[in-house]
């Protein structure tokens, strides 16, 4: 990987996916408490902070220049940390067309691609997109590094609560991303918990804690995903780590789905179907075993920790090259 530092800087932005990035084998510094963002300080109830990670101020951050590359998860990241000197790396986590439709007063999707993508050319830094959908629809040039579960962290499934589950955050203000619709067709009148940060929904809570998060995960019988068409894809971090644990999904046919339908859970565009195939799941705990025994196996094998860091390590390494003062 080169250089002496080993040593990258993150800000704060989905505990989830900052979390995998601890696995890269470097020092890495957490920007906490940054403004404008819907959780500002790092939140333990999704993840504890990584042993080889620090919490720090954006001022601390800005006093260093040693740091290997710096891992923006929005723009908003690259405007905050434009002091910083070393190179910087944009992950597109959304779809420009959800990007676009989420943000008051943004830009048309064509002139914020153009934007981002003269930004980036400026400052010469690169860009990585979590899915060939997500790359496709900003239309910029990234390297593709789908996200990872580590077998080590997931596993354990039981499914002897016969209720769906789904983990998602800020619901109300993601629906036609999370087409919601679909979502609440497939549930309908059947045994369901939705977990997350959703503080307009009185009912609904976030995990107490990760180790609560993972035990949901093993309890509940299946999981569900839908999501909005060229918003988002067939699956999220939370889709791979419920196939982790050896959970059947029930999910929408989008775009990169790891669900393989009749064997690790089942796929339709038809919501009537995955209802009833949802109440099957319900009613049959032998059947949602033997499914998630195939998701768990399927999920490991397509979505390693290896080839995570082996493209991460490879993606710090052009930013490095690009990197101009």
């Amino acid at each position: 990987m080169g250089g002496a530092a080993r040593r990258i800087l993150t800000p704060n932005c989905h505990e989830g996916y900052v979390h995998l990035l601890g696995k890269l084998g470097y020092e890495m510094d957490v920007i906490d408490g940054l403004p404008g963002r819907h959780t500002s300080r790092w939140d333990t109830r999704m993840r504890p902070v990584p042993e080889n990670a620090r919490l720090i101020t954006l001022a601390q951050a800005t006093s260093r220049s040693d740091y290997d590359a710096v891992i923006c998860h929005s723009v908003l990241d690259l405007m905050d940390v434009r002091a910083v000197a070393a190179p910087k790396i944009l992950v597109l986590h959304v779809s420009l067309t959800a990007r676009a439709l989420e943000e008051p007063n943004a830009p048309p999707p064509r002139e914020m691609s153009r934007q981002v993508g003269q930004y980036l050319e400026l400052i010469g830094a690169v860009a990585v997109a979590v899915s060939e959908m997500k790359r496709a629809s900003w239309g910029l040039p990234a390297t593709v590094i789908p996200p990872a579960v580590d077998a080590n962290e997931w596993g354990g499934y039981r499914g002897d609560r016969p209720s769906l589950l789904r983990v998602a955050n800020h619901v109300s203000a993601r629906r036609a991303r999370f087409a919601w619709d679909d979502h609440e067709a497939i549930v309908r009148d059947l045994p369901f918990q939705l977990i997350g940060h959703n503080p307009d929904l009185p009912s609904v809570r976030a995990s107490s804690s990760w180790d609560d998060l993972r035990e949901l995960y093993r309890a509940h019988r299946a999981y569900v995903h839908t999501a909005g068409v060229g918003l988002d894809d067939g699956y999220n971090l939370a889709v791979l780590e419920a196939m982790a644990t050896g959970m059947p999904v029930l999910s929408t046919a989008r775009s990169g789905s790891p669900v393989e339908n009749g064997v690790s859970g089942f796929v339709s565009d038809d919501l009537a179907e995955l209802h009833r195939s949802a109440r099957l799941l319900l009613e049959d705990e032998a059947l949602a075993r033997r499914m998630g025994e195939a998701a768990r196996n399927a999920v490991l094998s397509r979505f390693s920790v290896s080839a995570f860091v082996e493209a991460w390590h490879s993606v710090i390494d052009a930013a490095k090259q690009r990197f101009r003062l």
